[in-house]
């Protein structure tokens, strides 16, 4: 499968819809929502992801979609929607596979010239069954000058015991292999990965409003380059 992406493609993730401990966690998803006039924060994400885009827009978003009865919110956003496979929608997204206006990359997708090359090695270092790793998915492209990796969990970087070590391995050498320049991708919700060539779109980051991949790549490398 191909995965289309342009610079008008919006990104965001960990939306963590319909999931309670989420906004313990996160304080700052209930303090939004209330400052723009939200008691409840689905309603909130909501009405951001649908200002935002328009039925005929193309997001993609990098993992953790939905908790519960969360799923009852899917059908409300707007867009073309790709789902990235996180570690919390394991034994969901064959719902959202079957909703009209959603896809699901559940595998690692390399669309670049090495991609044969790059997936024979990780067979042979990680072991022939390594690609099949639940946990491992990720589309790797060229796109406006760049090779990004997009991605829920991001590259170098995790807890010491790390109950998905394995398939963070084989990403980390993945990134590696391909010599990517950017690693788009979710997970750590407010925090950051430490790493200047990472870029967190979960939706705390974004102030819960999905941003085109262009306006994420401009503040990237204004960024970059203040910091030098």
């Amino acid at each position: 499968m191909s995965y289309f992406i342009s610079k008008d493609t919006f990104l965001i993730s960990d939306s963590h819809f319909g999931h309670q401990a989420a906004l313990l966690k996160e304080p700052i998803r209930a303090k939004s929502a209330l400052l723009h006039g939200f008691k409840d924060f689905d309603e909130f994400s909501v009405a951001m992801w649908n200002n935002a885009l328009s039925p005929k827009d193309t997001i993609w978003h990098l993992g953790d979609l939905y908790f519960g009865s969360g799923y009852k919110v899917l059908k409300k956003l707007n867009g073309t929607k790709l789902l990235i496979v996180g570690n919390n929608d394991i034994g969901k997204y064959e719902y959202v596979n079957g909703l009209k206006h959603w896809s699901v990359c559940k595998k690692l997708h390399l669309q670049i010239p090495e991609s044969r090359l790059i997936k024979d090695y990780l067979k042979q270092k990680f072991g022939k069954e390594a690609l099949k790793n639940i946990y491992l998915n990720a589309v790797v492209r060229d796109i406006e000058g760049e090779r990004i990796m997009f991605s829920h969990f991001p590259v170098f970087n995790r807890k010491a015991r790390d109950r998905f070590a394995h398939a963070r391995d084989i990403l980390d050498e993945t990134f590696k292999l391909a010599q990517c320049s950017l690693n788009i991708h979710g997970h750590l919700h407010s925090k950051e990965s430490g790493n200047d060539f990472c870029i967190n779109v979960s939706c705390e980051k974004l102030g819960f409003i999905p941003r085109t991949l262009g306006e994420i790549l401009h503040s990237h490398r204004k960024k970059r380059s203040f910091d030098d």
